[in-house]
C-alpha cells in the first residue's frame, strides 16, 4: 500500500478536484458525502462527470466482498500478496485511476463519451448493500467494526450527485466485478431517483458467486433492507437479484449480462467459498465454465430478451495451464477490442442501450 501522498502521486499522479460550487462539462469531481465512512472509519467520497447530453451511467465500482468475520479481518492492501478479501477506505484515492478508462474514456472512439456519470466508490465489502456495522477479532486479537455501509454511502452519493445532472433521458446501470453484483441489487433504487425516465438498461460486468448462504449474508452480516435480502434463495446472488428486477419491472428495462467464460477473480474466490483458500486451479477454472454456462442458460430462459456478451480473454500474467480469463471489462481498454467475430464490446453496448440488443459468445 503506498503510505503517503508523495507516493500516491508518484503511482496516480492525477486525483480529481473535490467539487465546489457548478461542476464543469467533462470534468470529474471526487463528491463528498457527507457522514459516510468506509469499512474501515475513514472519510467516503464519490465521483460524478457532469456530461452535455441527457444520458446517465451509474457505476458500481468493485473490490472484494467480505462474508464472514474471517474475511472482515483481512482487507486488501494494493501491494500485499497474503490472503485478502475486500477494499476498504485506505484504497479509496485510487479509484481516480481508473475513471478515463473504458466506457470512461473521453476520446472521439467512446459514444459515451459525453454522458453524465456518478461513479459509486466501493469500500464496504458489501455489494453496496450494507447498512450496519459488523463487530470482528482483527488478525492481532484486538476488538474491530467492519462498518457495512455500502447502501448508506451509496444513498448519500446519489443525494449529492443529483443536484448537478438533469433528469436523464437514458439510464444505463451498471458495474464490475462486486459492482456488478451491487448494480443488479440496485436497479431498482436507481430507478427510483429518476421515475420520469423511461430507457433503463441494466448491465452486470463479471458477477457470478455462488454460496448457500447469501440470504442470512445479506441480512445478519451486512444488515441490508429486507427488500435487499428477501429476494436471495438460490446460491446464485446476481441471478436472484435479476430475476427480482425483472419480476418488478418486466420489459421496462432491458437486461444486459457481460463475463469472461473462467474469471480468474471470480474463481479464486470461489475456490475460496467451496475450498477454504484463496487460491486459482485449472480444476476450479473448469468448474467456473460450466457454472457460467447454467448461469446463462437460466438467464436465457427467464428473463426474455436479455443480452450477453461473454468473452475468452487471457488473464495477463496468468500461468496459461490455469485457464483463467479476465476479470471485468467496461473500465478497460478491452472495452474497444472486436472479439472473435469482429465486435466489440463499445460496440455492442451500445447497440444495446439504442435498443438492438444481441448476445456474443454463447457458441463455444
Amino acid at each position: 500500500m503506498v503510505e503517503n501522498d508523495e507516493e500516491l502521486r508518484e503511482y496516480f499522479p492525477e486525483q480529481f478536484p473535490v467539487l465546489e460550487g457548478e461542476p464543469e462539462a467533462g470534468q470529474w469531481y471526487r463528491l463528498p458525502v457527507p457522514g459516510a465512512i468506509s469499512a474501515d472509519g475513514l472519510p467516503y467520497w464519490g465521483f460524478l462527470r457532469k456530461g452535455t447530453e441527457p444520458g446517465l451511467i451509474v457505476y458500481f465500482s468493485g473490490g472484494g466482498v467480505s462474508l464472514n468475520a474471517y474475511m472482515a479481518a483481512r482487507p486488501n492492501k494494493l501491494n500485499e500478496t497474503s490472503e485478502t478479501f475486500y477494499f476498504d477506505g485506505k484504497a479509496l484515492p485510487y479509484i481516480d485511476a481508473f475513471a478515463k478508462r473504458g466506457i470512461f474514456d473521453p476520446s472521439q472512439d467512446n459514444p459515451f463519451r459525453n454522458w453524465s456519470c456518478i461513479l459509486v466508490s466501493y469500500t464496504t465489502g458489501d455489494f453496496h448493500v450494507g447498512n450496519g456495522d459488523y463487530p470482528y477479532t482483527a488478525i492481532d486479537g484486538s476488538p474491530a467494526v467492519l462498518h457495512h455501509h455500502g447502501y448508506r454511502n451509496y444513498r448519500g452519493l446519489m443525494e449529492q450527485a443529483i443536484k448537478f445532472i438533469s433528469v436523464p433521458t437514458k439510464l444505463l446501470i451498471t458495474g464490475g466485478s462486486a459492482g456488478a453484483f451491487g448494480a443488479s441489487a440496485l436497479a431498482v433504487d436507481v430507478m427510483d431517483y429518476f421515475p420520469e425516465c423511461r430507457d433503463v438498461t441494466c448491465c452486470p460486468d463479471s458477477s457470478l458467486m455462488l454460496y448457500n448462504d447469501w440470504q442470512a449474508v445479506a441480512q445478519h452480516v451486512w444488515q441490508a433492507n429486507e427488500r435487499i435480502w428477501k429476494p436471495l434463495h438460490s446460491p446464485n446472488i446476481c441471478l436472484d437479484w435479476l430475476r427480482a428486477l425483472y419480476t418488478e419491472k418486466g420489459d421496462s428495462v432491458r437486461y444486459l449480462y457481460i463475463c469472461s467464460i473462467r474469471d480468474s477473480a471470480l474463481a479464486t474466490y470461489q475456490h475460496f467459498i467451496d475450498h477454504g483458500t484463496m487460491e486459482l486451479t485449472r480444476e476450479q477454472s473448469l468448474q467456473f465454465e460450466k457454472d457460467l454456462r447454467d448461469m446463462t442458460d437460466v438467464m436465457k430462459a427467464e428473463i426474455p430478451g436479455i443480452g450477453i456478451f461473454l468473452l475468452d480473454t487471457p488473464e495477463t500474467g496468468l500461468d496459461s495451464e490455469l485457464l483463467g480469463t479476465q476479470h471485468t471489462f467496461l473500465h478497460t481498454p478491452e472495452f474497444f477490442q472486436p472479439v472473435s467475430n469482429g465486435v466489440s464490446l463499445r460496440e455492442w453496448l451500445w447497440n444495446a442501450v439504442n435498443g438492438t440488443i444481441s448476445s456474443i459468445g454463447l457458441q463455444r
